[in-house]
C-alpha cells in the first residue's frame, strides 16, 4: 500500500519545460549564487508567486526602485508620513490575513517572521536582508525591537522604511516606544526600540 507521505509529495510535484535560453540563464544563476538549478528556480517561483499573490490581491502595480526612490526625495514630510502609514496598514493587513492570530505584542515574533519574507527578496524585494528581532532581559526588564536591514536603495529610503516600523509599531502592537535609536546609511538600516508591552 502506498505510503501517504509519498502520495503527498506526487501531488505537490510540477513538472515543466524551460527553453535553451532560459535554460542557461538558470544555469548562470546557479553558477553565480553556488546553488543547484534546482534550488534557484524553487526560489524564483516562490518569488513570483508570492508577488503576482501581492499585486493581484491589492490591486497594485509595479515600480521600479529607481521611481520609488526619486519619489521619496522629493516628498515633504507630511507626504513621507501619509505614504508611511499607508505602507504600515499594508503590511498589517497582509501579514494578518498569513498569521490569523490577533497583532498584538504576544504575538510578535509571528508577525516578524511574516514581515520579514513579505519585504525581503521572496516578496516585495524592499530589501535584500532583512531581521526584525524582540530581545528580552528579564533581569533588567527590558525588551527591545532590533531591525536590521540592508538594500540598495539610499538614505532617503532607509529614513522612510524607518517611519513604516514606527507606524507598525505604534498603531498596530500593544506598546509604548520608550526610546528609539535610528541609524540609517545609504544601504544599511539600524533601528532600535526600547519598549513597554502595555499600553
Amino acid at each position: 500500500m502506498p505510503d501517504r507521505e509519498d502520495n503527498d509529495k506526487k501531488k505537490n510535484f510540477l513538472g515543466f519545460r524551460l527553453s535553451k535560453n532560459e535554460l542557461e540563464k538558470l544555469e548562470r544563476i546557479a553558477e553565480i549564487e553556488k546553488k543547484s538549478k534546482n534550488t534557484i528556480a524553487k526560489q524564483a517561483l516562490d518569488h513570483w508567486i508570492n508577488l503576482e499573490l501581492f499585486r493581484k490581491t491589492n490591486s497594485m502595480f509595479i515600480l521600479s526602485k529607481s521611481i520609488f526612490r526619486k519619489l521619496i526625495a522629493i516628498a515633504n514630510e507630511e507626504t513621507l508620513e501619509v505614504i508611511s502609514s499607508d505602507m504600515a496598514d499594508l503590511i498589517a493587513d497582509i501579514t494578518k490575513y498569513t498569521v490569523v492570530k490577533p497583532m498584538d505584542f504576544k504575538h510578535f515574533n509571528d508577525y516578524s517572521i511574516n514581515i520579514i519574507k513579505f519585504l525581503g527578496s521572496s516578496g516585495i524585494g524592499w530589501f535584500n536582508n532583512i531581521d526584525i528581532e524582540l530581545k528580552e532581559n528579564i533581569d533588567l526588564k527590558e525588551k527591545k525591537i532590533i531591525v536590521k536591514a540592508l538594500h540598495d536603495l539610499d538614505e532617503n529610503f532607509s529614513y522612510f522604511f524607518s517611519k513604516v516600523i514606527k507606524n507598525l509599531l505604534n498603531n498596530y502592537f500593544e506598546i509604548n516606544i520608550t526610546e528609539e535609536i535610528n541609524e540609517p546609511s545609504s544601504n544599511l538600516m539600524y533601528l532600535v526600540y526600547r519598549v513597554n508591552s502595555e499600553k
